[in-house]
């Protein structure tokens, strides 16, 4: 279960409505899917081999296709991020600077969890820590990072409009608030 942290306040919640509420506030959408047992198993292997990936996401299937009638996404993949891969720090380092994307930032979490930060229209910071089971909606345009913590392990679906949206557009080189 996801965890809202508003920098002003340094007082976190993890009462869903409240972080439903506070983030639809802000035009960020956010759920909680349940997990099955199968799915779990596979987001805590080291490797994912191409069948377990389609099978995570066939699993979600009747969401995946509520959300491309809904908003329009054409495609969705998985990907499982482990800290002994290859590079690991360097793909990172792309996500924990301040940016925006010029197409919205879908991710389902499988497993694992990672830590979104944003900077609201007021200039105001929060973090949301987002888990297995955490569905999430950035709009395009909204100065937002991520980062994973120590572990660097998280599975995620991501779902895409367009991939070419995916680039950063970075604010600076100024990492973000609470990003290590």
């Amino acid at each position: 279960m996801a965890q809202l942290t508003p920098l002003w306040t340094q007082n976190p919640t993890r009462d869903t409505d409240t972080i439903t509420a506070f983030l639809a506030q802000r035009d960020i959408a956010y759920e909680r899917w349940d997990l099955p047992p199968s799915v779990s198993a596979i987001a805590a292997k080291s490797r994912l081999s191409d069948e377990e990936k389609l099978e995570v996401l066939d699993t979600f299937r009747a969401h995946l296709n509520r959300l491309a009638n809904d908003a329009g996404y054409i495609d969705a993949d998985l990907i499982a991020i482990r800290s002994d891969f290859d590079g690991i720090d360097e793909a990172l380092a792309k996500f924990d600077k301040v940016h925006y994307h010029d197409d919205d930032e879908v991710r389902a979490i499988v497993g694992g969890q990672g830590v979104f930060g944003f900077i609201g229209d007021d200039g105001r910071q929060f973090l949301l820590t987002v888990e297995a089971g955490d569905y999430i909606s950035v709009p395009k345009g909204m100065w937002h990072w991520f980062y994973c913590d120590d572990e660097k392990n998280i599975t995620a679906i991501r779902l895409f409009k367009d991939s070419s949206g995916w680039v950063p557009h970075y604010r600076s080189t100024e990492r973000g608030a609470a990003a290590s």
